[in-house]
């Protein structure tokens, strides 16, 4: 099925024209019968049926036995009954004619080999009558726009239609989420808990909300990924700002993670950068998630150039901080413009300038014409504004005006403006209710949705599918592989040989049977060389040693050959000789195959740059000279690549090539499980780039 037909056949689970509860009874604690009330609750425009064993009536409706006792066609079944039961109500549900159906009830994998079991007989079944259901393990779906609501939980009064759509994998922080936005005054459009995601998965829903009309903004919570690399495709296609918060983070979470929704861990510096590239927002908490939801209901910020307007010195001190931390410029304001509140001063003990301190200022009609005056300016691009009033103040209502007016006016010149007032948490509330514009708890909470915000606005995303390289020989490379097939890994020469066929420049290599041959080749490179084990045994050869470098004499190389002899155990050995590189800076390349995202690269500057201080950057494979250069500029030492202390810049369109043919090599040649190419010396501009060393591991 492509995806515009997938798309339009999910459409029922948010569209039905009816539904059907199995599980509701009149008994007092049963749930079903609270999906019932959700969806009276909402207005669902449909007809709601039910069906449990013991018959009776619910809300005044009848509650049927069975499926066949329901005459009518039904567009999509809810179940919550015995894990044990699901595989049987999916039968008859085939029977029926019903092809979409959301199953709420637990007990699956999460709960172990059992659980497994009974999820295998419930994808049988959905194959063989072509069911699609989302679950188990969920609390359903929920779609504003028609009032369909299947959490087994009473939902809150207050939701409200709006913009903002979620996919939760566990269903408590989907209700949660769906508490935090009827708090902030946020509407919601749809809501899907996702739960194990046995059959319609986060991609599936996540390609339908881009299409949807009434998404806007998608916030997504995750415990694992059922096919990263799919979800990376096609996010990486939204047009709409997608938050992740993706926890499962760290070992010590993954045991509880998969007993709650078998969820596998995955690589979390890996996630970041993997999301990133296809232009996600990436969440850690809750409240990050909040802020960044209420920062993309207010207009883009399109600049760096921002005005700060505090009625407290203190505040605006810390606002100014976070400006400066997050990169954002304080543009000076005209002379003309500070004397005009210069002249509403009572003591006149305040420097006027950017930021503005308004505390000895007490008239909150002249903030207004102030904030007005300050969107007209082509050279401020957002305020980040502060207030603070107690309530029952004479200062309450006039301070609530303030608001209504902050929210029209950035409607109006659509620039946001990070509000941030301090007061009573009844009159917090009070404003979100009735405003629409975001109130934040605190200038630095503020200043990190405008950072969002500006992030969002400038996103590049960049499709992450396969393009074209020239000078490759990929049948060499499968020859090699061939020759090799069997072993764990291939021998450095190979692995040379493999990447020199993809087109890497490889350093100048001969292979030696024995102390005369490594002689030889010596005396033909006429210069110091380096001389190595030919065998992928040794990782890391200096602190085996099976690695000798600057080697320039008869003397020393009969020395080396025969102490590598002794460390192969006496064994006849092959040794790989290259003349020495005499200058260049260490570059190391990688690449792995992720049981997440598939074929992912690695790049760093080499020597204590990666075994120290760790500094790399990964990327889905493969990448294309864009991102290839967006890598390189991602680095901490990225200022050693542009040249310091009198040193020309380095041949960074080299190493962009280089990156762009190892992620090709991933993506051809799938037998690869692992490469390492490490070092690469990397040259002043203009004079390529050359690797030493190579190491490749097989499936």
């Amino acid at each position: 099925m492509d995806e515009r037909a997938m798309i339009k056949e999910l459409s029922n689970f948010f569209y039905p024209k009816n539904i059907v509860v199995v599980g509701v009874s009149a008994e007092k604690n049963n749930l079903g019968k609270n999906i019932v009330m959700n969806c009276l609750k909402l207005g669902y425009q449909g007809e709601i049926l039910s069906v449990g064993l013991k018959g009776g009536v619910v809300y005044g409706q009848r509650i049927y036995k069975s499926l066949e006792e329901i005459k009518s066609d039904i567009g999509l079944a809810v179940i919550l009954t015995p894990s044990i039961t699901i595989p049987g109500i999916l039968e008859q549900c085939g029977k029926k004619g019903i092809r979409y159906v959301v199953i709420e009830s637990g007990g699956f994998s999460e709960m172990g080999r059992k659980g497994r079991s009974i999820e295998r007989a419930c994808l049988e079944v959905a194959d063989r009558y072509g069911i699609r259901f989302i679950g188990p393990n969920g609390i359903g779906v929920i779609n504003m726009e028609n009032g369909l609501a299947m959490p087994f939980v009473p939902i809150q009064q207050d939701l409200h239609p709006g913009s903002v759509s979620i996919l939760a994998q566990s269903g408590g922080v989907g209700l949660s989420y769906l508490a935090f936005l009827a708090e902030e005054n946020i509407g919601i459009n749809k809501f899907v808990s996702i739960g194990n995601k046995l059959n319609v998965d986060e991609n599936d829903l996540l390609s339908y909300l881009i299409e949807d009309e009434g998404t806007k903004i998608i916030l997504i919570y995750l415990e694992s990924f059922s096919d990263g690399r799919r979800f990376l495709e096609i996010a990486s296609r939204s047009t709409k700002p997608i938050l992740v918060h993706k926890s499962n983070r760290f070992k010590e979470s993954a045991h509880i993670a998969h007993s709650h929704t078998a969820a596998l861990s995955a690589d979390d510096e890996l996630v970041n950068f993997a999301l990133k590239q296809a232009g996600c927002i990436r969440v850690n908490t809750m409240d990050e998630a909040m802020d960044y939801t209420k920062s993309l209901t207010m207009p883009p910020l399109k600049g760096k150039r921002l005005a700060v307007v505090s009625r407290s010195g203190g505040h605006a001190v810390i606002a100014t901080d976070a400006c400066a931390y997050y990169g954002f410029k304080l543009p000076s304001f005209p002379d003309s413009f500070l004397k005009k509140i210069e002249k509403r001063l009572r003591a006149h003990v305040i420097r006027l300038q950017n930021p503005l301190d308004l505390g000895d200022l007490f008239d909150l009609d002249f903030y207004e014409y102030i904030v007005e005056e300050l969107l007209k300016r082509d050279d401020v691009d957002g305020i980040l504004l502060g207030h603070g009033y107690r309530p029952k103040s004479p200062e309450q209502e006039a301070s609530r005006k303030l608001v209504q007016r902050a929210a029209q006016l950035m409607e109006r010149y659509q620039k946001p403006i990070g509000l941030f007032v301090f007061t009573e948490s009844s009159e917090i509330e009070y404003l979100r209710r009735n405003s629409n514009i975001p109130i934040f708890s605190s200038p630095e909470n503020a200043m990190r949705a405008f950072n969002l915000s500006y992030r969002w606005a400038f996103r590049r995303p960049i499709p992450i599918r396969p393009g074209r390289i020239s000078g490759k020989d990929k049948k060499r490379a499968t020859d090699i592989l061939k020759k090799n097939e069997g072993k764990k890994a291939i021998s450095l020469k190979d692995s040379l040989e493999l990447i020199k066929s993809y087109g890497i420049y490889t350093v100048e290599h001969m292979i030696a049977d024995g102390p005369e041959d490594a002689i030889n080749i010596w005396r033909k490179f006429n210069s110091p060389i380096a001389m190595k084990i030919n065998t992928p045994l040794f990782i890391h050869k200096s602190d085996e040693g099976a690695l000798r470098l600057n080697l320039n004499s008869e003397k020393e190389i009969i020395e080396a050959f025969e102490k590598f002899q002794q460390i192969a155990g006496g064994r006849n050995i092959e040794v790989l000789i290259q003349p020495m590189i005499k200058e260049g800076t260490e570059i190391i390349l990688g690449g792995k195959r992720d049981q997440v995202f598939g074929p992912v690269i690695l790049f760093g500057l080499g020597g204590i740059f990666v075994e120290v201080l760790r500094d790399v950057v990964w990327r889905v494979a493969p990448v294309n000279r864009q991102e290839a250069r967006r890598m390189i500029n991602q680095i901490r030492a990225q200022k050693i690549l542009k040249g310091i202390r009198g040193k020309g810049p380095l041949d960074t369109k080299a190493l962009e090539d280089m990156i762009v043919r190892i992620s090709h090599i991933l993506i051809d040649l799938p037998e690869i499980e692992e490469i390492d190419i490490n070092p690469i010396f990397l040259f002043q501009q203009g004079r390529g780039a050359k690797a030493v060393d190579a190491r490749i591991i097989l499936k």
